[in-house]
């Protein structure tokens, strides 16, 4: 059974000269999958490889109506391939996974599914750097890093486990830096690319050609340039800056050569620059002006609003771009401080006159509440900032504001902060939906908060929530699913959301991504104190990454 959709740049291969055939897994639904760079990365690194077949797969539904998870090539089923490889960007789709598995028919849990003769499970993704071990019971191998640094150390080392014929060989990985196979590596230690001009980027780009419906990209038909990696900017909240580190910015003239290759090869008239410190880029502006140049659209992701000016906002407005999307997170300066986003609100304030007068007509605004140090005037801050963004001159519907509870993540700060309680996020939200109900300028949304305690839980749990992440798969992933898999499997999530203290074994601590315990743990006592620190390319504080290799 083949999977028709329309798609450009699709790569098929003999299946009879591959030594080694990779089920590249996206476990959420296809639109998801093929809006960001992450799977057409990894599909063009995989088949780059001569004596590799690699072929993608989704979650069923909205659009691909498959009774079990099958190629996007070739219409095959995952048990056909040698390896099933999972990129986990975000935690709430470990059950996905799981689910996938389970309706391809192969067992999920790694040690049944061994004896058994299935397939290698692989996986990685900034979940996998984040914390392995919630999904240690079902993955075989863990890839931690950047997948250009990994590929072929890794696909050589599937290859010889495959073709070596003796029993048990999978535990050898082991061995190889970067990888970490649960109950042979005593640990993992992160491997990076030191320069984001050597990413294939890629050029040719698989991509869905659809302009509507449900399997239709978000962001349209779009050419996707990874402009930075990492971050450096110490929001003590953020995951992707800590385990990305160094930053790392792609040169002003390989963007230029990517973009004129990229846009022959790849059918698109929209381009999407990439990148959590994508602000921080100085030629942004210059590669903004030759997108233009070329006579294509352009987005780009949320901008700091210190880094907002009106320059910039006309440019991204010509390029089609109708809303900028910028992040106080803090709702006051104080708060800010705390983590480690100082700006005082009349930045916020430049940022949405620069929107207006720059040409656009709408702005969306994100906010964390639950914050370490949190007061009500804090809440309430957050109603008089959006009321003051409105009055600027903003019209009905033209202010998106963003309010989501604080996960904390492993390899932050916050690390130890612990999650607020749920009753006390509700009613911030009732407040602030109070106060903003009857002004028709202003749109609310978030994160669910019983989502954001599932995604706590998730990313700071150990092997034990396996049974519960296997119950919830089985019983269909929504939040009943869920409450009633943690209720079968013995397990309070309010265990995982409490504060930690600073001496306390961390279940994350089996993969080393470069940081210092002991800088995270004064970076958090900082925070308590409301003391920033300096972007690490202005004063280095000693994360401990940079001394592993090139800034």
């Amino acid at each position: 059974m083949r999977v028709r959709v329309p798609e450009a740049n699709v790569v098929v291969k003999d299946w009879r000269r591959a030594e080694l055939k990779i089920a590249l897994c996206y476990p959420n639904i296809y639109r998801v999958g093929m809006a960001g760079l992450p799977i057409r990365l990894l599909y063009a690194l995989f088949n780059s490889r001569e004596d590799v077949v690699c072929e993608r797969f989704f979650l069923p539904g909205e659009g691909l109506d498959l009774p079990e998870p099958l190629s996007m090539e070739s219409g095959r089923p995952l048990s056909d391939f040698d390896v099933v490889a999972f990129t986990f960007q975000y935690e709430w789709d470990y059950v996905n996974a799981v689910r996938m598995l389970l309706m391809a028919g192969i067992r999920p849990r790694r040690e049944e599914r061994r004896r058994a003769g299935g397939p290698i499970v692989l996986a990685g993704g900034p979940c996998v750097m984040e914390n392995p071990m919630p999904m240690s019971d079902f993955v075989d191998v863990f890839a931690v890093g950047d997948a250009e640094a990994l590929l072929d150390p890794l696909v050589d080392g599937l290859k010889d486990v495959l073709c070596s014929g003796r029993p048990g060989p999978i535990e050898d990985l082991a061995d190889v830096r970067g990888l970490f196979v649960p109950g042979s590596s005593e640990g993992a230690e992160r491997v990076w690319l030191g320069s984001l001009d050597e990413s294939p980027a890629p050029e040719a780009q698989v991509l869905p050609l659809v302009g509507e419906g449900p399997l239709a990209s978000p962001f349209g038909v779009t050419f996707n340039l990874e402009m930075t990696r990492g971050c450096g900017r110490g929001c003590r909240f953020c995951l992707i800056d800590h385990i990305t580190r160094p930053r790392r910015d792609r040169s002003v003239e390989d963007a230029l050569e990517r973009l004129d290759l990229g846009l022959r090869l790849t059918p698109a008239k929209k381009v999407l620059l990439v990148g959590a410190g994508i602000s921080d880029h100085g030629g942004l502006k210059d590669v903004c002006e030759h997108v233009l140049d070329m006579g294509c659209e352009l987005s780009v992701p949320s901008i700091r609003p210190d880094r907002v000016d009106e320059e910039l906002v006309s440019l991204l407005a010509r390029g089609g771009q109708r809303r900028l999307t910028i992040a106080p997170d803090g709702p006051t300066p104080r708060m800010r401080c705390i983590i480690n986003k100082q700006m005082d609100d009349e930045a916020v304030l430049d940022a949405c006159r620069a929107v207006l007068e720059g040409g656009m007509r709408a702005v969306k605004l994100y906010f964390i509440i639950g914050l370490p140090g949190e007061r009500e005037e804090d809440i309430r801050a957050i109603v008089e900032l959006v009321k003051a963004v409105a009055e600027l001159g903003f019209g009905p519907k033209g202010v998106h504001v963003s309010i989501n509870p604080l996960v904390p993540k492993p390899w932050t700060p916050f690390q130890w902060a612990g999650m607020a309680d749920l009753a006390y996020v509700r009613s911030c939200l009732r407040a602030i939906r109070s106060g903003l109900r009857s002004d028709g300028r202003v749109v609310l949304s978030g994160l669910d908060p019983r989502v954001a305690r599932l995604q706590a839980v998730l990313s700071l749990g150990g092997p034990e929530l396996g049974r519960a992440i296997e119950l919830a798969a089985l019983y269909g992933g929504g939040l009943g699913a869920w409450r009633r898999a943690f209720r079968e499997a013995r397990i309070d999530p309010n265990a995982y959301l409490r504060p930690r203290e600073p001496d306390e074994p961390l279940p994350w601590e089996v993969v080393e991504v470069g940081l210092n315990r002991s800088w995270l743990l004064r970076e958090y006592e900082k925070a308590l104190a409301g003391e920033p620190t300096p972007p690490c390319w202005v004063e280095c504080s000693s994360c401990g990454v940079c001394s592993r290799g090139n800034r």
